[in-house]
């Protein structure tokens, strides 16, 4: 998918890809439609969102159709077994619109939003969780070292022997 992109990226080491876009340890490679990609600096996303989708609301409606229709088989007098397969095309149903759900996320930067393309909830929830894994890579890089650990340990004492020295 982000082939091209990623061979440019000569030490980028991949952490995760899916349909959605490719994560590496700096930079979010995002397949959009057609042949045109976008990349991400993953510093630069100040937050993320999953926008979800139903794409056929006729499953919820057939399937709450058909589970009144279990309902009435269920307390009527001559129902003769037809109780359960209208709950089993009920539930049938109801998993059909589960799995019709899609997911995007869209990446909050400085001044704009990108959003990917709608792919499965379980491919948005894995990108999530790859990006946030390598956001956390990056703020441990940034961290002061133990020299600068050092260094504002001095800075405060300095500043508490001053104090002490006013009193």
């Amino acid at each position: 998918m982000a082939l091209a992109i990623l061979s440019a990226l000569v030490d980028e080491q991949v952490l995760h890809s899916n349909s959605l876009a490719t994560v590496t340890k700096r930079w979010i490679v995002l397949g959009c439609y057609g042949a045109t990609q976008s990349l991400i600096s993953i510093a630069k996303v100040a937050r993320l969102r999953t926008v979800r989708r139903t794409t056929n609301f006729a499953y919820p409606a057939f399937a709450s159709g058909s589970l009144l229709i279990t309902l009435a088989t269920e307390f009527s007098k001559h129902s003769d077994g037809a109780t359960l397969p209208f709950a089993l095309v009920s539930l049938a149903l109801l998993a059909g619109a589960q799995a019709s759900r899609q997911a995007s996320i869209a990446f909050v930067l400085d001044s704009e939003v990108v959003q990917t393309g709608f792919g499965t909830l379980r491919e948005a929830a894995s990108l999530v969780a790859a990006i946030r894994s390598a956001q956390a890579g990056i703020s441990r890089r940034e961290q002061p070292t133990e020299c600068g650990h050092y260094s504002w340990l001095r800075a405060y004492i300095a500043c508490f022997a001053g104090l002490t020295d006013a009193l």
